[in-house]
C-alpha cells in the first residue's frame, strides 16, 4: 500500500512490519499465547484460516489440559471480544475433511511445479481440495462427466487418443513389464496390473491390445467404462505402437503416465540385446470440454488435399512453402478439383473475421484473407505467406450411415486466403498450413463439414510498437521481415524452447522490442508442423525474411508430420538459467565451428509447458538468417542453428464469460450431468431432466419422464 507519515513523506517497505500477533489477534499476557482473529490461524495469527463446512464447535477444536490454557478459557471463555480462537485451539476438519489445507506457494508448486513468490506465499491459504471434491472449503461432491447429447446431433466429440510406443534397436529382443497410470476427469490417478512385453507385441493369438483393455477395463469403480485400443509393429520385432481412445471418459484428461519400474529403481522393461528401450507417450488428440468452433459453414462440404502429385508425392505447385502445404477443394474427382464461385463465396463469409477488428474488413463478403506478404532479393521477389491472422477450422466427415461414429473427431487446420494462386495453379487460393494426412487425390479425401470459430489466432511475433505495430508486417518492399517466436523440442515431451522470452510476466514495456502477444498459464497454442523454413542468408538475398520461402526437411508430402493441428493448454512458462556451455540465450549468435568444433550453441532458457507431449520433433535451424556462408559444402562453418524453427500460433477463445457470448461462439458440451441434469453436490449424483437418463443423463430416453 502507499504509506505516508504525518509530513507527507512515503513510507517504503511498511505494510507487513512485524506486529504482535501479526495485528490478526491479541496476545493473553499471561500464556503469551495468540488469540486470533476469526480467519487466521498460527502461533501469531501468520496465516489465513482454510474455511470448512463443519461447525467450530467444541468436537472441532483442540483442547488443551494445560493449567495455563484451562485458565485461559475461564477468563475468556474461549474468545476474546473479536470472538477469534485462541491458537492452540486450530481447527482439525479444515477443507471439511476432503482436501488439504496449503499456503498459496504450495498450492501453485502443486500445479505443474509453478511458482508464487509475493509476499503472502506463506500466509496465504487455501484447500487442495482431493479428486471428486470441490468448492472452497472442499465440501461439493462432484458428478460423472458426459457429453450432451443434443450436441452431438449436429457436430463430433472430440475425446482423448493416446498414443504408447516401445522401440528397441535390435529386433527380438524387448522384454519385461510394466503398468499404465491412468487419470480420470478429476485428476485421480490408478495404476493397472502388470502388462507383459514382447517383441512383436503379441501374446500367443492376442495382440498386446487385448491385454491393455482388459487392465484398464478392471480398473476400481469402473472409471474406465469403454476404451478402444488399435496396435501397429514396428519393423519387424523392433517393438510396437497401439492407440488408445478414451470413448467413455470424455473431456480434458491429464497424459496418462507409463510405469517401467515395477520393481523398485531397477526398470523393469529392458533389452535382451542390452541397449536402450524407448517408451514414450505422447497424445494425438486431446479431449475436450468446450467446443470453440461450434458454427457450421451451411451450403458447403470440402476436402482438405496435399498440394503434390499422386504417385511420388512430390510437391506440385509453387504455392507451396511453409505454412502452405495444402488447400480446401472441392468436391470434384477431376485432377484439379473446384470450389464453385458460389461455394467461394460462402466459405469467406463463414470464415469472416480473423484478427478481433471487423473495420479492416475486406470485400462484400466481409471477411479477412490472413494473409502478409515477403519480399527479398533485388528486385524484390514478393511471396503471399501465412499472416499474422489466419483462419482457423475444424472439419468434421459428413455421415455416411446411420450408425456414424460420434466419436470420429474433428481436425483443427490453419487456413489463409493466396490471390496469387489464379496465375499459379487455379483454384488453390484457400492455403492450409497443417496436413492430417497424405491425401492428394479427391478420390482419397474425406468429405467434410466445415466448422469456425469466432476466436483470434495470432501468430506469435517479437518487435518494436513502432514498426510492427503489434503484428507481423507488411514486406512487399523487401525491407525489414518481422521476427517470429520459434520453437524446437524433442519428441515425446512438453517443453517448448522459444527465441526470446514470451512470457506476460517478463514483457518489456511499450516502445522497446517485445511479443506481439505474449503467453501465460491457461492460454493456448496451436504449435502444428509446416515444414518451417530454416533460413539461409547466403541464397543471394538482400533483405531475406524469417525463415525463408524454402520448405525444411520435406522433400515431399509423406514427410510432414500429420496430426499436429492440437490446440494446447499452457502450463508453464518460464525463464531458466543457462544449463551448460552450450546454452545461449541469443537467437542470432553465430560461432565458427571449423576453428572450434563442436562448439555449438542452443537458445534453451526460454520455456514454454503444455498439458500433453508432442509426437513429433521440432527441429532447429535458425530463421533468423544469421548464417552468414553462402550454401553448400562450407555453409555450416559458421553455426547459427541455435533455435528452433516451428512458429508458434496463440489461440484466443471466444470470450463467454461477459453474458454477450452464446453457443454460436463456444459450448461446454463435456460437463457434469451431460447439461442434461443437476448434480447434487451432497451426494455427487445427478439428477437428470425428464427425458434423459443413465449416470451422467448423456442418454435420451422417451421411458425417462
Amino acid at each position: 500500500p502507499y504509506m505516508v507519515d504525518t509530513a507527507g513523506t512515503v513510507q517504503g517497505e511498511t505494510a507487513h512490519n512485524y506486529m504482535e500477533c501479526s495485528n490478526k489477534g491479541l496476545c493473553d499476557r499471561r500464556t503469551g499465547e495468540c488469540e486470533c482473529l476469526p480467519g487466521y490461524d498460527g502461533a501469531a495469527c501468520q496465516r489465513a484460516s482454510c474455511p470448512t463446512a463443519k461447525p467450530l464447535d467444541g468436537e472441532n477444536r483442540r483442547s488443551s489440559t494445560s493449567s495455563t490454557m484451562r485458565r485461559n478459557v475461564a477468563t475468556y471463555g474461549g474468545r476474546s471480544s473479536f470472538t477469534g480462537v485462541a491458537s492452540s485451539n486450530v481447527q482439525i476438519n479444515e477443507c471439511s475433511g476432503h482436501g488439504t489445507c496449503e499456503t498459496i506457494e504450495e498450492i501453485a508448486f502443486n500445479d505443474n511445479g509453478n511458482r508464487y513468490t509475493l509476499w503472502d506465499k506463506e500466509s496465504s491459504m487455501g484447500c487442495n481440495c482431493d479428486p471428486g471434491y470441490a468448492g472452497p472449503d472442499c465440501s461439493e461432491r462432484q458428478c460423472k462427466y458426459g457429453i450432451d447429447p443434443l450436441w452431438t446431433d449436429d457436430t463430433t466429440a472430440r475425446v482423448t487418443h493416446t498414443v504408447v510406443r516401445f522401440k528397441t534397436p535390435d529386433a527380438g529382443t524387448l522384454t519385461g513389464t510394466y503398468a499404465i497410470k491412468f487419470y480420470d476427469v478429476f485428476g485421480e490417478d490408478y495404476q493397472t496390473e502388470p502388462l507383459i512385453l514382447t517383441p512383436d507385441g503379441m501374446n500367443g493369438v492376442d495382440d498386446h491390445c487385448v491385454s491393455v483393455r482388459a487392465a484398464l477395463l478392471a480398473l476400481p469403480n469402473g472409471v474406465v467404462p469403454s476404451v478402444d485400443c488399435n496396435s501397429a509393429a514396428i519393423n519387424t520385432n523392433e517393438g510396437f505402437t497401439y492407440t488408445l481412445t478414451f470413448t467413455g471418459n470424455p473431456g480434458e484428461l491429464k497424459e496418462l503416465e507409463l510405469n517401467k519400474y515395477l520393481d523398485g529403481s531397477v526398470s523393469t522393461v529392458s533389452s535382451t540385446s542390452g541397449s536402450t528401450v524407448e517408451g514414450v507417450v505422447y497424445t494425438k488428440i486431446l479431449g475436450e470440454f468446450i467446443d470453440y468452433f461450434p458454427t457450421r459453414c451451411e451450403g458447403i462440404t470440402v476436402k482438405i488435399l496435399a498440394d503434390s502429385a499422386n504417385g511420388d508425392d512430390s510437391w506440385t505447385s509453387a504455392l507451396v512453402r511453409p505454412g502452405s502445404l495444402g488447400y480446401i477443394a472441392g468436391l470434384s474427382d477431376s485432377p484439379n478439383p473446384v470450389l464453385t464461385a458460389a461455394e467461394k463465396k460462402i466459405l469467406k463469409a463463414c470464415l469472416g473475421d480473423s484478427d478481433g477488428d471487423m473495420s479492416n474488413n475486406v470485400d462484400v463478403t466481409n471477411w479477412d484473407k490472413g494473409v502478409v506478404v515477403e519480399a527479398d532479393g533485388s528486385p524484390p521477389t514478393t511471396y503471399n505467406m501465412i499472416g499474422a491472422y489466419p483462419h482457423a477450422i475444424k472439419v468434421v466427415p459428413v455421415e455416411t450411415s446411420t450408425g456414424y461414429n460420434k466419436y470420429k473427431y474433428g481436425e483443427y487446420h490453419l487456413v489463409w486466403y493466396d490471390e496469387s494462386a489464379a496465375a499459379v495453379a487455379a483454384d488453390k487460393e484457400f492455403r492450409v498450413a497443417n496436413l492430417n494426412n497424405g491425401h492428394n487425390l479427391p478420390s482419397e479425401a474425406v468429405e467434410s463439414y466445415v466448422y469456425t470459430t469466432t476466436g483470434v489466432v495470432q501468430q506469435m511475433g517479437w518487435g518494436n510498437d513502432n514498426t510492427d505495430a503489434g503484428q507481423l508486417a507488411d514486406n512487399s518492399g523487401a525491407g525489414s521481415s518481422s521476427t517470429r517466436i520459434v520453437g524446437w523440442f524433442d519428441a515425446y515431451t512438453n517443453k517448448i524452447y522459444t527465441n526470446y522470452d514470451t512470457s506476460c510476466e517478463n514483457q518489456p514495456s511499450s516502445g522497446n522490442p517485445r511479443n506481439h502477444v505474449c503467453v501465460e498459464k491457461g492460454h493456448k497454442l496451436f504449435v502444428l508442423d509446416s515444414c518451417w523454413g530454416a533460413g539461409d542468408l547466403g541464397a543471394a538475398t538482400t533483405s531475406p525474411f524469417f525463415g525463408g520461402p524454402a520448405l525444411a526437411n520435406c522433400a515431399d508430402s509423406t514427410l510432414p508430420n500429420h496430426h499436429t493441428g492440437n490446440l494446447y493448454t499452457l502450463t508453464k512458462v518460464y525463464t531458466q538459467p543457462l544449463l551448460s556451455a552450450a546454452s545461449t540465450n541469443d537467437p542470432t549468435e553465430t560461432i565458427d565451428i571449423t576453428n572450434n568444433p563442436g562448439t555449438e550453441k542452443y537458445v534453451d532458457t526460454y520455456v514454454i509447458e503444455v498439458n500433453a507431449n508432442f509426437g513429433w520433433e521440432g527441429k532447429k535451424g535458425d530463421p533468423e538468417n544469421t548464417n552468414v556462408q553462402a550454401a553448400g559444402g562450407t555453409r555450416d562453418d559458421d553455426w547459427s542453428d541455435n533455435t528452433g524453427i516451428v512458429t508458434l500460433f496463440h489461440f484466443t477463445p471466444p470470450d463467454t464469460t461477459t453474458g454477450t457470448g452464446s453457443s454460436d461462439d463456444a459450448y461446454e458440451y463435456v460437463s457434469q450431468c451431460s447439461n442434461r441434469g443437476v448434480c447434487r453436490t451432497d451426494l455427487g449424483v445427478c439428477q437428470c431432466f425428464k427425458g434423459y437418463t443413465m449416470d451422467d443423463c448423456g442418454t435420451q430416453n422417451a421411458l425417462a419422464v
